[in-house]
């Protein structure tokens, strides 16, 4: 059956570290169906994704605002003559897009059962383990093979975008991603001044990542640690190239340490009530750590799972120190 795929439609209509994480299926796809065409939907503002994606053929954004877009996705699609679609987080809608794709086996994973619209029962058992597993889970009824290697994210770039770094200050420094999308998954900012100026004295530059919002926080970590340090705010394409070249990538659980993982670079992100055993899909022996002291709470009592202890509970990033987080880049980097 396998082989005899040609078109996939992949959907995702999540964030960019979700994006990062589909990637192990559109690996293991690509190898088992014969290097098909592959298309995939994601979110508007995600377009230039389409550069750094894998074995992606095209991209197609949705814009879930615009109530007429839907029509327009799906007339795009019908085109196309799926056989297999391919749908890793649905929501209703997104399985909607799916079902009206014409795909001729559907695969739809909700998360919670419900796999609406799916041509094919998926059987799977839902419990906590890696997203990348998750999204994997989706397959099963195709019944695939795959090699640990393709477990593992990857980007890659499919554009030239050698001008974005023509600066060699940019080579080989360390990043600092300092937002996320809640502040309970933000390390303060005043913890990653003391731990620039320790990295700055071990002659380390710094590169600080962050959206236009957060640009005095971003600043006001720049001018703590002066000329061994840059600001960067930028789109997509130009964060992600920089991301490419740094040696190691310290920051908070968001999409950019999941695109310097993909990138192959070494990471140490900075948990708050997230668990790592769904969002770290990464080894120490890859140059992977995650700090986190969410087991370290529940050994104290505190029920970790409790829906207002994740959305509301400052103390897992406060527990957090800045020589925890300097002895991780010690032994990264294979200090002494």
């Amino acid at each position: 059956m396998l082989k005899n795929i040609r078109k996939i439609l992949i959907i995702k209509l999540r964030d960019l570290g979700d994006i990062v994480l589909s990637t192990p299926v559109i690996r293991v796809l690509y190898e088992n169906c014969n290097s098909p065409e592959i298309i995939y939907v994601l979110k508007e503002e995600y377009e230039n994704f389409k550069y750094l994606l894998p074995h992606i053929k095209d991209v197609i954004t949705y814009n879930k605002k615009d109530p007429f877009d839907f029509l327009r996705v799906i007339g795009k699609l019908r085109k196309y003559q799926f056989d297999l679609a391919v749908n890793l987080h649905a929501t209703f809608r997104s399985a909607l897009i799916t079902l009206f794709s014409g795909a001729k086996i559907r695969l739809v994973h909700n998360h919670s059962g419900r796999n609406y619209f799916s041509s094919m029962p998926l059987n799977i058992k839902e419990e906590q383990k890696w997203n990348t597993l998750r999204d994997l889970d989706t397959l099963k009824p195709l019944n695939i093979s795959y090699s640990p290697d393709l477990i593992k994210t990857k980007l890659v770039f499919n554009c030239d975008l050698s001008e974005y770094i023509q600066d060699s200050f940019y080579e080989r420094a360390i990043g600092f991603g300092i937002g996320a999308k809640r502040i309970q998954k933000k390390w303060r900012i005043e913890k990653f001044i003391e731990l620039g100026k320790k990295l700055v004295a071990n002659g380390e530059k710094i590169i600080v990542f962050c959206l236009p919002e957060e640009k005095e926080a971003g600043e006001k970590i720049v001018n703590e640690l002066g000329i061994n340090a840059r600001l960067l705010i930028g789109d997509i394409l130009k964060v992600s190239y920089v991301i490419k070249h740094l040696k190691l990538f310290i920051g908070n659980d968001s999409g950019l340490r999941h695109i310097a993982a993909g990138f192959g670079v070494k990471t140490i992100t900075l948990f708050g009530p997230e668990n790592p055993i769904e969002w770290h899909p990464y080894l120490e022996k890859d140059g992977h750590i995650a700090i986190s002291h969410l087991f370290d709470l529940a050994r104290d009592g505190i029920d970790i799972y409790d829906r207002k202890f994740r959305e509301e509970s400052m103390e897992p990033i406060e527990r957090i120190t800045v020589d925890e987080v300097f002895e991780a880049y010690l032994k990264l980097m294979d200090y002494k």
